[in-house]
C-alpha cells in the first residue's frame, strides 16, 4: 500500500516536472508570434503590440476603452506557456464627434417696402452715391451681402448688383 502511494507521488512528480520543463521548451518568438496572431484578429486590438522575454509577455500600445485593455490582457494570458502578462496598454478615448449644428439659412430673398413706391439702388454705401437703377415698391431683389446697418449690399431681377438703403427692403 505505501510502495503504492509512493509509486502514484513519484509518477505525479514526473508527470508535473515534464510539463514544466515542456513549458520551458517553448521559445519566446514562438510565444510572441502565436500572442501576435490573437491580437492582430481583435478589432479593438489595432496598434497593439507584444513582446515576450522568458514567457512574460508585455502589451504596448493604446484602445479606446477598458474592456478592450482587459480582453486583449486575458486573451494573450490564455496563450499555453505564457506565464504572466505586463499590461502597459494605454486608454485613451476617441475624440469627441463634433456635429455641425443645423443652423436655418434665413432666405436671401428681400422685398422693396417704400412708401413712396421707389428705391434707389446705388454703385455704393451712401445717398450722394451715383443711382445705377430704381426698382419698384414690392420687387424682390436678393440680398448678396449686408455691408453695414444702413446699407445692403443688392442684386436685382436684372442681374445688376449695388447698394439699397436697408430700412426700405424686408427679408422675407
Amino acid at each position: 500500500m505505501k510502495k503504492t502511494k509512493v509509486m502514484s507521488m513519484l509518477t505525479l512528480v514526473l508527470f508535473l516536472g515534464a510539463g514544466f520543463l515542456a513549458c520551458d521548451n517553448v521559445k519566446d518568438s514562438d510565444l510572441q508570434e502565436t500572442a501576435t496572431q490573437i491580437i492582430s484578429s481583435n478589432q479593438d486590438a489595432v496598434g497593439i503590440s507584444v513582446s515576450v522575454t522568458d514567457h512574460v509577455a508585455t502589451l504596448s500600445g493604446t484602445v479606446e476603452d477598458e474592456a478592450a485593455k482587459r480582453k486583449v490582457e486575458s486573451s494573450v494570458m490564455a496563450v499555453e506557456g505564457i506565464k504572466s502578462v505586463v499590461n502597459n496598454i494605454r486608454v485613451v478615448p476617441p475624440p469627441p464627434v463634433y456635429v455641425e449644428p443645423v443652423v436655418e439659412k434665413k432666405s436671401d430673398q428681400l422685398i422693396v417696402a417704400t412708401r413712396k413706391g421707389k428705391l434707389n439702388v446705388h454703385n455704393k454705401p451712401g445717398e450722394q452715391e451715383h443711382v445705377i437703377a430704381v426698382v419698384d415698391h414690392g420687387e424682390t431683389l436678393t440680398l448678396v451681402e449686408k455691408t453695414s446697418d444702413n446699407w445692403w449690399r443688392i442684386r436685382t431681377e436684372s442681374g445688376m448688383e449695388g447698394f439699397c438703403y436697408s430700412p426700405y427692403l424686408e427679408e422675407q
